[in-house]
């Protein structure tokens, strides 16, 4: 009894909805418009999030890089110390090895540190290339007097003719050519 109660309650509710008149859309007749884009994939494409991509990727080459070195002394210097152990002291020993140690991990500390300075920097980078992202899709979507915009991967299935991204990218290039990345110094 309860069930057919609710399932009458169902029904008349849906027949409500059909029934209602369109809440004002200037195209209701046509259904509402309906927008998908992949924001990531957008940036990624776009020249700017391609330049941006290249200069993090150089700048933690050269971070690579350094840390190549850092470990190269570090072990040039335990070498030294292996040869000059004979000769040493216990004492002195354990001192050097202790300053090593301590060399090892300061030199380490600052090689994170400018990781994430790097990582830093491009999270900037990144977001004034969201913004103007955001700029321009809001843009599109009232040029095509869009009801609903939404991000690619909400959405299960959609039309390649509601996905608005490869028109994205063209109006980021337009806009953004190339983004600069600072790395920003770490606050003490």
């Amino acid at each position: 009894m309860i069930k057919n109660i609710l399932s009458s309650a169902i029904l008349a509710c849906a027949m409500a909805f059909a029934t209602a008149a369109p809440i004002s859309s200037a195209h209701a007749a046509d259904g509402p418009v309906i927008l998908v884009f992949d924001v990531d994939r957008a940036i990624a494409q776009s020249k700017a999030g391609k330049s941006m991509a290249k200069q993090l990727e150089s700048q933690v080459v050269k971070v690579r890089s350094d840390e190549e070195k850092v470990v190269k002394e570090l072990q040039g210097e335990l070498e030294k110390l292996k040869e000059q152990q004979k000769v040493m002291s216990q004492e002195i020993l354990q001192q050097r090895v202790e300053e090593l140690r301590q060399k090892e991990l300061e030199r380490r500390q600052a090689l994170a540190q400018k990781t994430q300075s790097i990582q830093a920097g491009g999270q900037n980078a990144g977001r004034e290339i969201l913004q103007i992202a955001e700029e321009e899709l809001s843009a599109i979507a009232k040029a095509r007097k869009a009801d609903i915009v939404m991000r690619r991967d909400a959405v299960f299935f959609a039309s390649p003719a509601i996905d608005v991204t490869g028109e994205l990218v063209k109006r980021l290039d337009k806009r953004l050519s190339s983004v600069k990345v600072t790395p920003v110094a770490a606050k003490k």
